[in-house]
């Protein structure tokens, strides 16, 4: 007898709209709301390339919906796609993948902008470094880009007085059992302030550092979480079960602390977590031996985690924002012109032979913008402010000028805005 064809009969083929879906993070439920069908419908269309009967036009409504999704845009912009490629067959490595976050109401936590910019055209915020040609080094008489491979040592590294707060907070943390969220922008030097607490704890000797090494942060829970203790705290192998793997645990922490050792478990891109995985951190935080924390955490992230431990938006997680400390990397605004006597300090050359005064105020005032509450920010982060100094630099060497000027910073034109 012949089975009968249904369409769940057919070939699992998921189909780039589902890739789509899943990096923008719409749901199939507000595709089959916004069609009027159900979610079932929606899912066999995007993992069997089913058309549904029950919505005429099924194709171009769907399409209708990508082309006024702005982020749904951009995905396929960048990827040099067009709105009718939704539709060519991918492979079966979606099968089981649910769009980024975790519900809708995570998905807009985490893509809510902390900040609202006072003035956007001015803001040039890139994630690589500007380039600075050959012919503008030998113009200001410099043998290296100051930017590029900056940091070989701790004294290459620029400290204000709250990123030296800040380290002291991590290295407090790590050696007495705190629970402490790192906050910045990306750029801000989160990165750089974790190696060199890493490498501090390092010398000192007395703190082990358990490191995850999972890339996919959105894939971690208790069990890797436990599995990366285990691995850096001894030779053991894991267990296989999630009861063994927590007493094993909690064994590895007591018999280092017996012998004199403190733990610290430092994850970085925090800002990926699901706040499942935040709720068991809190459990491993309450390891103890007595009085005394076996375990201190530090968390490093994007301003997303902001938002995460907000317990207005996160009722159900403030049993672990009540017991985290947060320490909020700010910008440079003031330190601006210190940071980069340093940067061109290390590389033989004079800052003052490059900048004129008042350009350090203009790299300020460019980098400032206001919040909801109207007080001022400062977005001038490393990675910011390298990028502004190049493209000076550049604009100052087309001009003609002997040196970077105020002008000069306030012509600089945006690549991208905030």
């Amino acid at each position: 007898m012949r089975r009968k064809v249904t369409p769940y009969n057919l070939t699992f083929e998921p189909i780039l709209l589902k890739e789509l879906c899943v990096d923008c993070g719409i749901s199939q439920s507000r595709i089959g709301k916004e069609l009027d069908l159900s979610r079932p419908l929606i899912n066999l269309a995007l993992n069997r390339n089913y058309l549904p009967r029950e919505c005429s036009n099924f194709k171009p409504k769907v399409e209708a919906i990508i082309r006024n999704d702005k982020k749904a845009m951009k995905w396929l912009i960048e990827r040099k796609l067009k709105v009718e490629d939704i539709w060519t067959t991918l492979g079966k490595e979606l099968r089981n993948q649910t769009p980024a976050g975790t519900g809708a109401k995570t998905w807009n936590t985490r893509h809510q902008p902390v900040m609202v910019p006072g003035d956007p055209e001015k803001l040039i915020i890139k994630e690589e470094v500007e380039m600075l040609s050959q012919e503008v080094m030998k113009y200001f008489k410099i043998f290296r880009n100051p930017f590029i491979d900056d940091i070989q040592k701790d004294s290459d590294i620029f400290m204000s007085e709250e990123h030296r707060y800040i380290e002291a907070a991590m290295i407090d943390a790590a050696r007495h059992g705190g629970f402490l969220a790192v906050i910045g922008e990306v750029g801000s030097g989160k990165s750089v302030m974790r190696r060199r607490v890493v490498e501090q704890l390092k010398r000192d000797g007395d703190v082990i550092v358990i490191f995850p090494q999972m890339i996919d942060k959105t894939r971690v829970n208790a069990a890797s979480i436990c599995d990366a203790i285990v691995m850096d705290l001894s030779e053991q192998r894991p267990a296989m079960r999630l009861e063994a793997k927590t007493r094993q645990v909690h064994r590895l922490l007591l018999e280092r602390a017996k012998q004199g050792f403190r733990s610290a478990l430092i994850i970085e891109e925090a800002h990926d977590l699901h706040t499942n995985t935040l709720k068991y951190l809190k459990r491993f935080y309450e390891l103890e031996d007595g009085y005394r924390k076996l375990l201190g955490i530090i968390l490093v992230g994007q301003t997303e985690l902001k938002n995460l431990l907000d317990e207005t938006r996160h009722i159900d997680m403030r049993e672990v924002i009540r017991r985290i400390q947060t320490a909020e990397i700010k910008g440079l605004n003031g330190n601006t012109k210190d940071y980069l006597v340093l940067k061109f300090k290390r590389i033989g050359a004079k800052v003052e032979d490059i900048f004129e005064e008042d350009a350090f105020a203009a790299f300020s005032r460019r980098l400032t913008t206001m919040d909801r509450q109207n007080r001022t920010v400062s977005h001038a982060y490393p990675l910011i402010v390298n990028n502004y100094a190049v493209r000076a630099m550049n604009m100052a060497y087309e001009l003609g000028m002997p040196k970077v000027t105020e002008g000069i910073v306030m012509k600089i034109e945006s690549s991208e805005s905030l």
